[in-house]
């Protein structure tokens, strides 16, 4: 059996060796494209000449101000009253919880009974430069004085990840 060639077909026919030799040529080319990109983007190594320890010639004073405002990066500034009056258990009290603008931290509020462990009142996320005035409480508590504690958690501002914790003595007072 005869196969006949199209001459259209007949002339663009290559030598296997004009694939073999592209294949090649493609592969070097990305070889040399893989390798740019690792040498451009490869992190810089640390610079031999980088010393431990802050410049020298700063004064005690510019040492200590670098050291204080690390430290005042790290502190949470918490205020929350001590004692809040609510006419009943189920009326708003004046919680008055801030999370100080000087504050790098969100925070989130829990206040639980000191007695039962059970959870009085939870806020939502709480950012810097806000505040809560007044709240009502998760349960509606009896007529009476209350021993609670509030953690205050502080939060990551990106993540919103926890990153530390403090808490508060309080006490809440139900009048009916």
């Amino acid at each position: 059996m005869e196969t006949s060639e199209n001459p259209q077909q007949a002339r663009t026919r290559r030598p296997k060796s004009f694939y073999v030799a592209a294949g090649l040529a493609l592969l070097v080319l990305l070889g040399l494209g893989g390798l740019w990109l690792a040498t451009h983007n490869a992190e810089p190594a640390r610079d031999p000449n980088a010393a431990l320890g802050q410049l020298e010639g700063k004064t005690q004073e510019e040492i200590q101000a670098e050291l204080d405002r690390r430290v005042e990066e790290g502190m949470l500034s918490i205020s929350i009253a001590s004692t809040v009056e609510f006419a009943d258990g189920q009326a708003e009290g004046a919680l008055k919880i801030e999370n100080s603008p000087s504050n790098h931290y969100l925070m989130r509020v829990e206040i639980t009974r000191d007695d039962t462990g059970e959870t009085v009142y939870a806020s939502g996320i709480i950012e810097p430069n806000h505040h809560i005035q007044t709240a009502k409480l998760a349960v509606d508590l009896d007529a009476g004085e209350y021993p609670c504690t509030a953690a205050i958690h502080a939060l990551d501002q990106d993540t919103e990840e926890p990153v530390g914790q403090a808490a508060a003595k309080m006490t809440i007072v139900v009048h009916n």
